[in-house]
């Protein structure tokens, strides 16, 4: 259906040639790691987006980053167990912890609106035995 024009060594040689213009050639680059400093060398096309995010020199030092994720956390079971024990504020049950928000909002992460709970207290708050955690839960946040 196409002739062969597309295997050609022509044809692949000129569509190098194309790519080579638009993102330029693949060669190595000599970059500096953010984490550590180190220089490292990093091989491609200096005209990507892959050579934008080539920033560190290692997957160690990209995920070593302390500073980065205590700036940054969002997750609002990191938050909660980085000031709270992990294990059910109730009972101590500690295999499965959830974590619930004590105004029911899961836009507010704040470490006072996090408690650690178990499953089974979790549930129990989330249904018709609501007031039999209640009064813990009220408990807990006075302090």
């Amino acid at each position: 259906m196409n002739n062969g024009k597309y295997h050609t060594k022509e044809y692949k040689e000129k569509q190098q040639r194309k790519t080579d213009k638009q993102y330029g050639p693949v060669k190595d680059h000599n970059k500096s790691c953010e984490r550590c400093g180190q220089a490292f060398v990093w091989t491609g096309r200096g005209k990507t987006k892959a050579f934008d995010r080539a920033r560190f020199c290692s997957r160690s030092c990209a995920n070593n980053r302390p500073d980065y994720w205590d700036k940054n956390i969002s997750n609002y079971r990191t938050i909660a167990f980085k000031h709270n024990k992990k294990e059910c504020a109730i009972c101590g049950f500690d295999k499965i912890v959830e974590i619930h928000h004590i105004d029911e909002d899961n836009k507010n992460n704040s470490p006072e609106n996090l408690i650690p709970l178990g499953p089974n207290h979790h549930r129990m708050y989330h249904s018709k035995h609501k007031h039999e955690v209640e009064e813990f839960i009220s408990e807990w946040k006075r302090g």
